[in-house]
């Protein structure tokens, strides 16, 4: 009986560690962390700017990361044009308004993150994954896969990535009329930079 009892005991041992073994971490995003932006009109001049990256609850097994989610507070938007402080604090509420964001209903844009898998290859530009997930604004949410390079260590994960969304699909139709003029009309997508860092 007693030697069943010390097998018994040293099988739930095992288990246990074989548990903390296989356990994800939870990692969170870095204070500071930000995404820059850029929206071209159709004769391409740009405004471009930079906004806050709140994230948690990402997960990291076996080259895997799990998921979790991306808040971008649209109150921390900076215009980096140069322009003046005056014309920045324009575009910057006019970013905000109802034709846009419509931060006052919808503070935050969010993306949940459904899965990041490694790629069989690295592609052209560099990317080794591919994050999948889904992107919320105005309150409508959608699909929306996002090709990245993604370095992961024991302790921390450091995202790259670059790329485009159509805004007109998620109901921001400010200015997108054919029939605007190439300096009034703006192009459907926005281009977004992120490079952010999540630790444990």
């Amino acid at each position: 009986m007693k030697k069943i009892n010390i097998i018994t005991l040293l099988y739930c041992l095992c288990l246990l560690f074989a548990c903390k073994k296989e356990k994800a971490e939870s990692y969170s995003l870095e204070a500071g962390s930000r995404a820059s932006f850029k929206g071209f009109l159709e004769n391409d001049y740009f405004n471009s700017g930079t906004i806050e990256v709140h994230g948690s609850g990402f997960t990291v097994k076996n080259e895997r990361i799990g998921a979790g989610e991306i808040k971008i507070p649209l109150s921390t938007i900076l215009i980096t044009n140069q322009l003046t402080p005056a014309q920045k604090e324009q575009l910057t509420e006019h970013l905000q308004s109802d034709v846009f964001f419509n931060m006052l209903k919808y503070p935050n844009v969010t993306y949940s993150v459904k899965n990041a898998e490694k790629l069989s290859k690295t592609d052209a530009q560099g990317n080794n994954y591919l994050i999948q997930g889904d992107l919320m604004i105005l309150g409508k949410s959608l699909p929306l896969n996002i090709p990245a390079k993604i370095e992961l260590s024991a302790a921390a994960i450091h995202v790259l990535t670059t790329f485009k969304f159509d805004r007109t699909k998620w109901g921001m139709t400010y200015a997108s009329d054919p029939g605007l003029p190439a300096n009034e009309k703006i192009k459907n997508e926005i281009e977004v930079s992120l490079d952010v860092n999540a630790n444990l």
